[in-house]
């Protein structure tokens, strides 16, 4: 395969899933975790039940990927971002979501946004990859205030 990968022994693998077997595969074989709807603290649990699968295959991690794809939406309030969040999602997933939006996602003002990703930050998450949900077209605008508005908040985590 070309081009050859740029480390020795290939590019590192990360798997997903929140499921027990998907986690005891990611202990068992992977190099890292991506994570997608889970709470910081149902994060924090799986890098357990990782670490625990690891042991018990006699694997020593010691450099291993962590990361969670997080929905979020920038807003004047808490309740405008939800509305927007839960009206993308509910098309999205062809169900109501707002209650998985309301206990998934990071919603609000920047301050409720960058708090929301130190909690999965401090639950171990390195590698973010946000969705920035609400209409489409509006995506331009929420990637700019993300910018203006809550990287500076979250620089001493970089």
């Amino acid at each position: 395969m070309q081009p050859p990968s740029r480390q020795p022994g290939g590019p590192p693998i990360w798997v997903g899933g929140r499921a027990d077997a998907a986690l005891a595969r990611a202990g068992r074989l992977a190099d890292g975790w991506i994570s997608y709807v889970v709470t910081p603290e149902t994060y924090r649990a799986g890098l357990e039940k990782i670490a625990a699968a690891a042991e018990s295959a006699g694997r020593k991690i010691e450099h291993f990927g962590t990361g969670h794809l997080l929905f979020a939406r920038l807003d004047e309030t808490y309740d405008k971002a939800l509305d927007a969040a839960a009206a993308t999602l509910s098309n999205r997933y062809a169900m109501d979501f707002r209650r998985a939006a309301e206990r998934y996602a990071a919603l609000g003002r920047p301050e409720q946004v960058a708090a929301r990703i130190r909690a999965f930050h401090e639950a171990g998450v390195r590698h973010l990859v946000l969705d920035l949900v609400g209409p489409y077209e509006e995506r331009p605008k929420q990637i700019e205030n993300f910018a203006r508005e809550i990287l500076s908040l979250l620089a001493d985590l970089r």
